[in-house]
């Protein structure tokens, strides 16, 4: 049973941890749940309704009603109203308009609009009809003038002032039901998190950009001591699922292995194990090699060595060095290759570079259509195995390269892993959970970059920047660079670069950045 007071809920609308969360889930949904930290459902439902156009467009005194209310709400601000005939009306939300009946419930009690004329006034105002607008601002006043609660010229501001905030804003019913919903998918991320993330990661396939979406939701779940890890043979499905370490890729996530090759793949595996009579989590890598690999197509086979589907404790191999193996296995000739399956019974090889010693030997001149000799050419091949030409162990940057290839994002590391993060003094978790001060440094990975045109102040005209960033810790999208920062620093601010950025932490728990540095 959903419990309306669950703390580890309330928390995480606090934290802003609301990725996923019914019309929470946008940067700018976090942002403000995060700065507002609702306590209750009336608080969640005016933060839904604050977060529309209309509240956030409506800039009086130099500030929008929704930053008005957070700030009244965290006492920043004395609450006032512009006339004492509103307090009963707006003491709820602080002596800010949020719901579209309050403005009707205005025109009823200083104007003495009957229902339908409130409700022209409402629908007047979503339509931005500006001939009705007009007629009805007339209506308005002349009416406050006829009640005699405020004069013509209040009358005529507190209608300017309905005007702007309940333009694109929600009725009270309406937003409360959202409020509803937002907190049942947000208990339900709180208390069931492997499942809530389970089932968001099938849905994120469905977005316009599936593989920013995974990524995002691979690094948020680190905050909930959750990994979201590769797939392996020794423990694969066929989509995301849940483990007893985490949640897992499925074979068919894979970039190349959606739809029927992934069937494909699974179904060799099957066989293969039916045939060996062993368990996947316990074939080596020659059972792999020898048996499997003939049976998977070689984009597939290379797909999967390369994001160590295939590199176990039970097989012992390198992500390199089983592409490499694999590779040279796939030179040898069909004859060859049905000779090592018929002989690997009985002499058990437990590495390929045996395998080619002992076939070497049974190749003569002339095999098949050519003259060459493959006695050699299979030495040869056994020596690259001995020796292979470059290094086989796995660096961090062609891991990274690879899972971003065939799953979208990194999974087993974070893109700032590459990098030497040594002068870093501050984590993007730390920044996340309220950690605050002065000359702070956070090594991380540009994950997203979006500029605006400062409106207003000594730097109207000029572009800032909002970035996303990632350590592996987690994301942090509260980063903002100020014009000047931004124009010294504009050519290496770009996404996928790794920087070190240097600032101070706000009130609001936003990064402000000062000095950037390339790692």
């Amino acid at each position: 049973m959903i419990d309306y007071t669950d703390e580890k809920t309330w928390n995480l609308f606090k934290d802003g941890l609301t990725k996923g969360v019914f019309q929470l889930e946008s940067n700018l949904g976090r942002a403000w749940s995060k700065r507002l930290a609702p306590e209750n459902l009336e608080e969640l439902a005016a933060l839904i309704a604050l977060i529309r156009p209309g509240c956030l467009k409506a800039i009086i005194d130099g500030k929008s009603m929704t930053q008005r209310f957070v700030d009244r709400k965290h006492k920043e601000e004395e609450v006032s109203y512009l006339h004492e005939s509103l307090e009963n009306i707006l003491k709820p939300t602080y002596g800010v308009l949020v719901y579209q009946e309050q403005s009707m419930l205005i025109a009823q009690k200083l104007a003495g609009f009957d229902l339908k004329k409130a409700d022209d006034l409402r629908k007047a105002i979503g339509k931005k009809d500006a001939e009705l607008m007009a007629s009805i601002r007339g209506d308005f006043v002349d009416g406050c003038e006829s009640v005699g609660l405020v004069d013509g010229d209040t009358a005529s501001e507190i209608f300017g002032w309905i005007e702007k905030s309940s333009r694109y804003s929600f009725n009270k019913s309406h937003a409360v039901a959202y409020a509803v919903n937002s907190f049942w998918s947000a208990w339900y991320k709180a208390n069931n998190t492997k499942e809530f993330f389970l089932s968001y990661l099938y849905y994120a396939n469905e977005k316009q950009d599936p593989h920013q979406e995974i990524y995002e939701l691979v690094s948020e779940a680190k905050l909930f001591d959750l990994e979201v890890k590769i797939p392996k043979i020794s423990s694969f499905g066929v989509k995301f699922n849940i483990q007893e370490d985490g949640i897992y890729f499925g074979v068919k996530d894979i970039k190349s292995l959606t739809g029927v090759t992934g069937d494909k793949v699974i179904k060799a595996i099957e066989e293969t194990s039916e045939e060996i009579n062993k368990s996947p989590r316990d074939f080596s890598w020659m059972d792999i090699i020898v048996y499997l690999s003939p049976k998977i197509n070689a984009t597939a086979f290379k797909a999967l060595c390369s994001i160590g589907f295939f590199s176990t404790k039970a097989t012992n191999t390198s992500r390199n060095k089983a592409l490499y193996e694999y590779l040279i296995f796939r030179e040898l000739t069909k004859a060859e290759t049905n000779w090592v399956i018929n002989n690997y019974p009985k002499k058990r090889w437990t590495n390929l570079y045996d395998c080619f010693i002992d076939l070497a030997p049974t190749k003569k001149e002339g095999g098949g259509t050519s003259k060459t000799d493959r006695s050699q050419i299979v030495s040869n091949e056994a020596n690259f195995i001995n020796n292979p030409p470059y290094s086989l162990e796995d660096d961090p940057a062609w891991i990274i390269e690879q899972e971003n290839k065939f799953l979208g994002c990194p999974v087993s590391l974070s893109r700032i892993d590459a990098a030497d993060t040594s002068i870093a003094n501050t984590l993007c978790k730390d920044v996340l959970n309220g950690k605050t001060g002065k000359d702070l440094c956070i090594a991380a990975n540009v994950n997203r970059v979006a500029t605006t045109t400062v409106k207003k102040g000594k730097t109207k005209g000029r572009k800032m920047a909002f970035l996303t960033i990632e350590d592996n810790t987690c994301c942090l999208d509260s980063v903002v660079v100020f014009p000047e920062t931004r124009d010294k620093y504009q050519y290496i601010i770009y996404e996928g670069n790794n920087l070190l950025l240097c600032g101070d932490v706000s009130k609001d728990n936003s990064f402000i950045v000062n000095k950037i540095h390339e790692i």
